[in-house]
Parts: structure tokens; sequence; C-alpha cells
């Protein structure tokens, strides 16, 4: 279904195909373009205010970030993730939070943990407000503070890389497993108190089980929708 319109303001800034990404990978984030919905180059350029070439480069980027799909004789559309995405992403990144948790726990000071910590009141006034957009911040922030404790950048890059496939699985999970977005508080907290604990063997345990279960979970649906 083509996009008829979008209530984006105009773009100022100097770089426009960085801030035409910005706008559309939030309209991805937030639902307001649904997986599998055709990505209309026009319209998109009139809405945003801007040349088609501007559009056209921020659609590329974003196929490189695994948020758009490009389909002969159909142009752009948004991705959609299958089990196997699932499996990759939530694999791999639980694998580089243990790793930096190997490498790093030492690093862990109290400041990390404050900051952990309003990321969980944050997460709760989020879903108390059904915002997505913030929960799928909240949710970035809080493994970017568990990775950052490696202070290995190219692990870091790495991680970072991920985030846009990470926001659309977070999504994913919002319409797959609605009752597990209104947990997000407390299966955080478990990682907090975990992290708390300084505990290397409890920290990782909890890395493992927080991707994992999710993962199961979500396999499991992505296969009955999707086959």
């Amino acid at each position: 279904m083509p996009i008829d319109s979008f209530s984006a303001g105009k773009i100022y800034r100097t770089s426009l195909s960085n801030e035409v990404v910005k706008e559309i990978r939030k309209m991805i984030l937030t639902g307001t373009i649904k997986p599998g919905q055709r990505i209309n180059e026009v319209h998109l350029a009139r809405d945003l205010q801007v040349s088609r070439g501007p559009v056209r480069e921020a659609l590329l980027m974003l196929k490189n970030e695994g948020l758009v799909t490009h389909e002969v004789n159909r142009g752009a559309t948004v991705s959609i993730l299958s089990a196997r995405d699932a499996y990759e992403i939530y694999t791999f990144r639980a694998m580089l939070e243990v790793n930096a948790i190997e490498m790093g726990l030492e690093n862990l000071q109290d400041e990390h943990l404050q900051a952990l910590s309003h990321l969980l009141e944050r997460f709760a006034q989020s879903v108390q407000e059904a915002n997505a957009e913030e929960l799928i911040a909240c949710d970035i922030e809080f493994h970017k503070v568990i990775v950052g404790l490696s202070k290995h950048s190219r692990l870091i890059q790495a991680h970072s890389q991920m985030d846009s496939q990470v926001g659309a699985m977070f999504l994913t999970i919002a319409n797959e497993l609605p009752k597990r977005v209104n947990r997000v508080v407390e299966i955080h907290q478990i990682l907090y108190d975990a992290l708390a604990s300084r505990d290397k063997e409890k920290i990782i345990q909890e890395l493992n089980m927080h991707y994992l279960s999710t993962l199961k979970e979500l396999e499991s649906k992505l296969k009955e929708a999707h086959g």
C-alpha cells in the first residue's frame, strides 16, 4: 500500500541525506510506515520538502541497516524481519554483551548503575505513556551502558551498528508479544540487579536469559505468522 502523506517538518540542516535518514528511520521505528509497506519516493520527498536525490540516498543507507528492502519492479519497502533475523540479531547482541562483561566488569562504577536506574524510570514512564519510540531509545541506551564497560571500540561499534534493527525488532515484539513489552521494566530490573551484584557469572547468566527467552517466544510467533 503506497504511503500517501507524512506529518514531517521541513528539514533545515545542511546534511540532507543524514537528516532524511533520521526522519524515515523514525517513521519505520514508530510504525508510521509498516513492515512490508512500499515507500513512495515522490510522496516522501514532497512531505519532507526535499528533492528525490536525498530520499534515494537515505533509502540506500537504510537498506544497509537492514530496515529497507529493494525489490525489482516494486522499489523500496520496509523490511519484514523473520525468525532467522531475530535469531541472528539476538544471539549476536548477547554474544557482544557477554564479551563486554568478561572484559570490562571491573570498569563498572556507581555512576553506571545510576544511569541504568534512571533508564528504568524512563522505561516505566514510556510504558505508561505507550511511547514506543522512547521505549526503543531506553532499550538501546541501557545496553550501550553494558557494552561500554568493555572500553573496546570495535566491539562497541559492532553493537551500535545493530541499533536500528534492534529497534525494528522491538516493534515486532510490541506487535507479536505485547505482554512482554508491558514487562519491560521488570525484565530490565533483573539485569540491573545482576549488574549491581557485580557477580560476573550471575550477570552473564541473566544476559543470556534476557535475550534467549525473548528469542524463543518471538521465533515461535514469527514462524506462525510468516511460515
